[in-house]
């Protein structure tokens, strides 16, 4: 008979999936069918659930939208948190925010997708309800901070949020591109580059 402490084990892991399923299968929708598409009787479905199973894990749909938003934002900060203890933070950003930026657009966690997702979060919940930008990126700052041996909290925060104003950028001005301008990788390769030499040089 197994153990009360793995049957918890696995309830929880069972648990932790189910969520994980219904969050991604809003996203989804969201980013495919836009919101007339993203019910949540259609998150429930594509989860493979009932809607009263998603309402045991989320009071709305909004809040599946918001736990993906966190999960990616951990693995981001896990990704930064594995990365070679040598490799310097915005090197570490850079190579996470890069392959997020040049997956295929069809892809969810695609980095346009998330901005996307971001704003239709901002409208739906409205300015009362709208998560802060501290709550959403909390787990990457505080990631970026313990990679930095003699860095301050405020320096780790500004090396998060520079990093992704310069992706940004990059983004915008690949969209505006014409024939023959900088692929998108080398555009936030430049930016990169400029950050790390300092804007004013």
């Amino acid at each position: 008979m197994p153990e009360a402490s793995s049957v918890s084990s696995l309830r929880e892991r069972k648990k932790a999936d189910t969520r994980t399923r219904l969050s991604v299968a809003a996203v989804e929708l969201l980013v495919r069918h836009g919101e007339e598409g993203a019910t949540v009787a259609a998150i429930a479905e594509r989860a493979g659930v009932s809607t009263r199973t998603f309402h045991n894990y989320f009071a709305r749909r909004e809040d599946a939208f918001l736990q993906f938003v966190h999960d990616q934002v951990a693995q981001w900060a896990t990704q930064v948190d594995n990365a070679p203890a040598d490799m310097p933070a915005l090197r570490v950003l850079h190579d996470i925010l890069k392959e997020a930026y040049t997956r295929p657009e069809d892809d969810i966690v695609a980095l346009g997708n998330l901005v996307v997702l971001g704003e239709r979060i901002e409208i739906l919940l409205g300015p009362e309800k709208r998560p802060s930008i501290e709550d959403l990126l909390g787990p990457l700052y505080e990631a970026v901070h313990r990679r930095m041996e003699h860095g301050t909290e405020f320096r780790a925060r500004l090396t998060v949020v520079l990093s992704m104003a310069a992706t940004g950028a990059a983004l915008r001005k690949h969209a505006s591109r014409r024939e023959g301008d900088s692929s998108l990788a080398d555009l936030i390769d430049e930016a990169f580059e400029i950050l790390a030499r300092g804007v004013g040089t």
